[in-house]
């Protein structure tokens, strides 16, 4: 068994895992690489339902088609994992940057039908480089070999342990 190097917060959807991570990046002075991934309600439309973008840690957050990778409208998505695939060279290149941590915000069902997507993700998580991710507790083959990844330690978060969770959180990602 490997040395455990990443964290991830395993949780179902709105449980506060992404909320987690922000605030134990805020307790941290570390340089982040990685990727968000965040619906946007406000900019919903009636048919599709709200455009999901997948963003570059560190950043500016802006829409395009290029980095568009789905719509959700009544919890159900429309995904686009071409969206995911063409985020791959970012992925690849966040190894080769000067930072201190890899945040993947979130690592979910979407991108399970993201040819190179998938490989990539799993790339880093046998790499050195520590990584902070949300990963969605849902069965699917991916995210089990996701959380049982042998340089990962998961914290499952719930409504009830979500604010109780951040220091032991902390502890481990700052190791």
């Amino acid at each position: 068994m490997g040395t455990v190097k990443h964290t991830l917060i395993v949780g179902e959807q709105g449980v506060g895992k992404s909320t987690l991570i922000r605030r134990v990046l805020a307790a941290l002075d570390v340089t982040v690489g990685g990727y968000i991934t965040r619906k946007e309600d406000a900019l919903a439309d009636p048919q599709l339902g709200s455009p999901i973008y997948i963003y570059e840690a560190g950043q500016p957050q802006t829409q395009t088609q290029d980095n568009l990778v789905g719509h959700c409208r009544d919890q159900r998505p429309l995904v686009y994992p071409e969206a995911f695939d063409r985020f791959v060279p970012k992925l690849q290149s966040i190894k080769d940057r000067d930072q201190n941590l890899i945040l993947l915000d979130e690592v979910g069902t979407m991108e399970t039908r993201a040819n190179t997507f998938c490989p990539a993700i799993l790339e880093l998580l046998d790499g050195d480089t520590p990584i902070l991710a949300a990963v969605k507790y849902k069965d699917r083959p991916y995210l089990e070999q996701v959380r049982s990844h042998p340089n990962c330690q998961c914290f499952t978060i719930t409504e009830e342990n979500r604010d109780e969770l951040f220091e032991p959180v902390l502890t481990v990602v700052r190791q």
